[in-house]
């Protein structure tokens, strides 16, 4: 049999070496020749091992193998590959020796070397340097994987021998692989730096190293020991394997290696410790299981794994003969979930082994030291999912698309969560349900073991735990064994725990704040400081007055009625620990509510029932599934399930103070994000109630009780409709604050301060959504009830005043509107001072009646002043400040008709800044589709055409009227005002027929009924035929435009009532450019003589005139 190692004999290469190095020592020692000098040392070192191979193995053959064995098949490209590689190591040295010699002799004769002699200014020397390198560490790794197949095939005869060996052969393999690594870096460089390089050979030996690390494993391993397989559906969780790998790279180590994964029940957390046990088995000699979830269970577990081991069947024993194994092995340690458990204590002791925790109490991450040290193991990606069910229900392949939809559904539905996912397939794979009708047949399951549960007595153990071993329920069981392990506690902490628990089913499951339950908990002692205030504020206010009314008797009576009642009734539900118990002050009862609700969430924390979103800021959230089971538990009957509604309703409303005190940013911001917790909540309370409707029907079919609304409930109406105004959902802001309106004034009386108030509140959101009329006529009777019962200087008065003044001016009545804020002004001013809010916003009203009515700089001057003023009182980002600035702002747009303002457009730059800050701030605090963040974006809009930039206005005006349409509705104010000024944009832009075709839509009268009835015209309607009939005469259709401008006279005399509408700026432009049509039309002009041939003395003027009425009419602060 032929010698396979005798290509590996390098007599004449290393002969080659050694006289190129001797020539080295010749020359001068400098920093390139002592590189290649060590470099040539290097690679003659590693061929002297072969050689050396090649000599041990004629004499001695110890790797000689059988034809066609593995061994053979891996050994044979190895021992090819390195003579190739060898040979062209000899094509290298050969060259380089004689350029040495040469060097030597002109050293010898001259004593010096010609630098262009050098080696380094030798077109071949830097390829020759590289490739001796590369071949260096190819043949390193070479030699290493030869010495890995020969350490395979070594025999044990005693665990001694064999512990040596395997450590040896680990020792080996993790060399290799490194070795392989200096490899491809080298071979990276070399194929940069040198052109056209032939890398061929060295690919070809990498590739041949390569394969022994795949057929010679780390490890060999002699123990896997886990309690089951992995399951044949296992289906994604890669990144989270190799992070798991990353962690445990180097199981050598001399320090014991620890990794904790921590997550929900259900999360797949022990499957995916099974799966890299088993995917990575051979990186361990051996692999162990301990269950974590109690100590006696780990006992057992150290017990069976001591038999393993021929010692004492004891936990002390098993970690001793774990401790004492010199072979690298990995213990799982599963389900560590008990706070009640030292973890410290399950782990073995020592400096050896690797150690994988699965947990759901998220402190045990102090434990991991290897790699990430923890992963937090969260629900799966949705193709994941989705993959992962249908595998597990066997569902045939090629997978239809009506299958792949349901899967969808139920993985959104189940959280993702890999337990209950594996669950639903079995029911599906079981033929119980198909794939389309699993979400309601699980519903309908939930029902049925609820009703089951409360149909038998809890003394029936048989039915009871028939109940809990329903397999519909299994994936609830882990939360069932936490909550009563929680519930049978007497500490505090856990009693608390389990109220937020059932608090929280009913919150939306993301964003539960903490600051929204300690607001809750401190805010009832903040109205009550709050109204003790006003109390002391409304003194001074009365003593300010001249000769005040007194409170009528009757009103008198009624809220002594009310008082007793209330006094009755019992007080808001709270959860116990937001309750003050032992009255105290405001600062002591928040930290005392805020270290409870801390120890409380930390243990629904270390249960992962809860989960942390941020730490710093104090928001938690749970998981869908989790969520689902706490507000539907067996034991929950659906009148428990009411009374923690209830209760969750109370904590919400308890967060929010009541308008108009809490305006400022950090409460803002909370309320804001409070929509999803009462949305989800007010869902609840309406499904319960229908439920509940249900059970008394069938129960008393002729005897039913109403649902009782009170005090309590009038709050609540109060609060949840101040999150959904400043959310933007308007309507369910309007119904909840007219119901309360209608309670309050049959109470206490439509008079009372109280409903007073609420009427302001509706008529704010009445305004919001365009219903002026409404508005108005309530503002009247409501200014009436104020005069006659509390006198015309009565705060009250002056607030319903103010609120009139402004309805009626947006219905264009503005010598009505100027007359009543010029009077409420100075009242006000009186009353307040120059710099209250109070007076700020009256003069901004003021202000918006006379920018109407065209008087430009009294109007820029008064918006001025109430910008800096409230800029000063409240801050520079306050919404109402925003809106003054946005006021002033727009107001600059404006074009003067016969003195133009010199300083126009530095007026305009300035606005496009101050615009462009509003939008961002009402962005970043409203939201980006919010109306008010919408109206600053068409603002700065108007600006950017102004300016000139007419494109991009128009594509910022179209992208937000299709948000405002969808948001807000076709038919709002702010709507058709957006799309006025869209057309105006088209004109500048000469797209005219879809200007014109623009414009014809919006002087549809009908449009405007909400805001003026149906006798009278509007504003906006008469700006839309202004401008339509400027459109059409840029057109030359001079016939309909004097149709049109005949129709807004028409309707300017309308408007104002009492022919006021004559005395409009406008009203005698309109008539002079009646008279130039009348000319144009007589005089037979052509149509298409084009828009702006007219050379008619004062045409440039009447644009500008056109320009200004048309920004000035339109509602623009419809929103404000």
């Amino acid at each position: 049999m032929s010698d396979p190692f005798g290509s590996l004999s390098a007599g004449v290469l290393l002969n080659g070496l050694k006289e190129t190095l001797s020539a080295l020592e010749r020359l001068d020692v400098d920093a390139i020749t002592t590189g290649l000098f060590e470099q040539i040392g290097d690679l003659k070192a590693i061929v002297e091992c072969f050689d050396q191979l090649a000599i041990s193995e004629r004499r001695n053959a110890s790797l000689h193998v059988r034809p066609r064995s593995p061994t053979e098949h891996f050994l044979h490209p190895l021992i090819d590959n390195t003579a190739a590689i060898l040979i062209e190591c000899d094509a290298y040295i050969r060259p380089l020796q004689s350029s040495i010699k040469i060097l030597v002799d002109e050293k010898e004769q001259s004593q010096w070397i010609e630098s262009e002699h050098r080696l380094e200014n030798q077109p071949w020397y830097l390829e020759t340097s590289l490739a001796l390198g590369l071949h260096t560490r190819i043949l390193r790794a070479l030699f290493t994987a030869i010495e890995l197949l020969k350490n395979q095939r070594l025999s044990f005869t005693d665990d001694e021998t064999q512990s040596s060996s395997l450590k040896a052969r680990s020792s080996l393999s993790c060399r290799l692989v490194n070795d392989l690594g200096l490899v491809r870096n080298s071979l990276s460089l070399i194929t940069e730096e040198v052109a056209n390089y032939d890398a061929s050979t060295v690919v070809d030996a990498i590739t041949a190293a390569q394969a022994v690390t795949l057929h010679v494993p780390d490890m060999v391993n002699r123990h896997f020991v886990i309690p089951r397989p992995v399951r044949a559906c296992f289906t994604g969780r890669k990144a989270e394997l190799a992070k798991l790998d990353q962690a445990f790279h180097n199981v050598t180590k001399s320090t014991q290696q620890r990794f904790v994964i921590y997550g929900l029940g259900g999360s797949g957390k022990t499957e995916l410790a099974f799966k890299f046990s088993n995917e990575y088995k051979d990186k361990f000699w051996g692999v162990f299981f301990v269950d974590g979830s109690s100590q006696k269970n780990a006992s057992s577990s150290y017990a069976e794994i001591a038999t393993i081991g021929g010692v004492e069947p004891n936990e002390k024993a098993a970690k001793n003969w774990l401790t004492t194994r010199d072979l690298p092995w990995l213990l799982i340690i599963d389900n560590a979930d008990d706070d009640e458990i030292n973890l410290e204590q399950l782990l073995p002791g020592g400096d050896k082994g690797c150690v994988l925790i699965t947990t759901r109490n998220p402190t045990h991450m102090t434990h991991g030291n290897a790699g990430d040290r923890y992963l937090e193991l969260l629900a799966m990606e949705p193709k994941e999912a989705e993959e992962l069910i249908l595998r597990a229900a066997e569902e045939p392949r090629p997978w239809a698309q009506a299958a792949i939809d349901s899967a969808n559904s139920i993985c959104k539905a189940l959280g993702f969560l890999p337990l209950a996912l594996v669950q639903a397939a079995k029911a599906i794979l079981k033929g119980i349900c198909d794939w389309p009708n699993y979400l309601s047949s699980y519903d309908r399951e939930i029902r049925r073991i609820r009703r089951n549960y409360h149909g038998r007595t809890k003394s029936n153990s048989r039915d009871k735990k028939r109940i809990d071993d329903d397999s519909s329920f299994t994936v609830f069981s882990t939360y069932e064994i936490l909550y009563r392990n929680l519930e049978e506690s007497p500490r505090e902490k856990c009693q608390d725990a389990v109220e937020l628990l059932h608090v929280f089913s009913f919150f939306h499951f993301q964003n539960i704040r903490l600051d929204l339950l300690i607001n809750a908990a401190i805010n009832p002692l903040k109205e009550e400081q709050q109204q003790r205030q006003d109390a002391e504020r409304e003194k001074e206010l009365h003593k300010r007055l001249q000769s005040p009314k007194r409170k009528p008797w009757g009103m008198f009576f009624r809220e002594l009625r009310a008082y007793f009642t209330s006094q009755m009734s019992t007080p808001p539900p709270l959860p116990g620990v937001l309750r003050n118990r032992d009255n105290l002050g405001l600062e002591d009862l928040e930290d005392e509510v805020q270290d409870r609700l801390r120890a409380a969430l930390s243990v629904l924390v270390e249960r992962s029932l809860v989960t942390r979103q941020e730490r710093s800021t104090g928001r938690y959230s749970m998981h869908r599934l989790i969520h689902k089971w706490a507000r539907e538990r067996p034991e929950m009957s659906t009148s428990h399930q009411a009374l923690w509604c209830q209760i969750s309703m109370a904590t919400l409303s308890s967060s929010i103070r009541r308008p108009p005190h809490g305006d400022n940013e950090p409460e803002n911001q909370v309320r804001r994000e409070l929509l999803p917790h009462i949305t989800h909540v007010r869902e609840c309370q309406a499904e319960l109630d229908k439920t509940l409707a249900e059970n008394a029907l069938r129960a008393k079919p002729f005897w039913q009780l109403r649902k009782c609304y009170g005090k309590l409930q009038v709050d609540q109406d109060v609060c949840f409709s101040r999150v959904y105004a400043e959310t933007g959902h308007f309507e369910e802001a309007r119904d909840l604050q007219t119901r309360a309106l209608e309670y309050v004034s049959a109470r206490l009386g439509p008079d009372h301060p109280i409903a007073i108030a609420l009427s302001l509140l509706l008529t704010k959101t009445l305004w919001i959504m365009c219903e002026m009329e409404k508005v108005v006529k309530r503002m009247r009777v409501t200014h009436q009830l104020c005069v006659g019962t509390w006198g015309d200087h009565h705060p009250l008065t002056l607030d319903v005043t103010e609120t009139l003044g402004s309805s009626i001016s947006m219905q264009g009545k503005y010598t009505e509107a100027n007359a009543l804020h010029v009077a409420n002004l100075e009242k006000i001013k009186r009353l307040y001072g120059d710099k209250h809010p109070k007076t700020l916003d009256s003069t901004r009203n003021l202000a918006r009646v006379l920018n109407r009515r065209m008087e430009y700089d009294q109007a820029s001057r008064l918006f001025q002043t109430a910008w800096e003023g409230m800029k000063e009182t409240l801050g520079p980002t306050h919404l109402e400040t925003l809106t003054s600035l946005e006021d002033l702002s727009s107001s600059f747009v404006r074009h003067e008709e016969d003195n133009p303002d010199p300083n126009l457009g530095e007026r305009l730059r300035q606005s496009r800044t101050d615009l462009t800050f509003v939008h961002e701030q009402r962005k970043e605090r409203l939201g980006k589709e919010h109306p008010y963040t919408l109206l600053a974006r068409l603002f700065l809009a108007r600006v950017e055409s102004a300016v000139g930039n007419n494109k991009e206005a128009e594509k910022i005006i179209r992208e937000g009227i299709e948000v405002a349409e969808r948001n807000i509705g076709p038919h709002h104010l702010a709507v058709l005002m957006a799309k006025c000024i869209h057309a105006e944009v088209l004109v500048k832009l000469k797209r005219y027929s879809e200007a014109e075709k623009l414009f014809h839509t919006l002087i549809d009268r009908s449009w405007y009924t909400k805001t003026v009835g149906e006798a009278g015209d509007h504003p906006d309607r008469l700006a839309n035929i202004w401008f339509l009939a400027m459109c059409l005469e840029q057109q030359g259709k001079w016939e309909e435009a004097l149709g049109l401008c005949r129709e807004f006279l028409t309707g300017i005399e309308s408007i104002g009532g009492h022919g006021l509408g004559m005395n409009h700026k406008m009203y005698p432009k309109v008539m002079k450019k009646i008279a130039e049509l009348e000319r144009k039309i007589a005089g037979g002009s052509s149509i298409n003589k084009g828009p702006f041939r007219d050379n008619e003395k004062g045409r440039g003027v009447q644009i500008k005139v056109e320009e200004a009425w048309i920004e000035d009419v339109r509602a623009e602060e419809i929103l404000v």
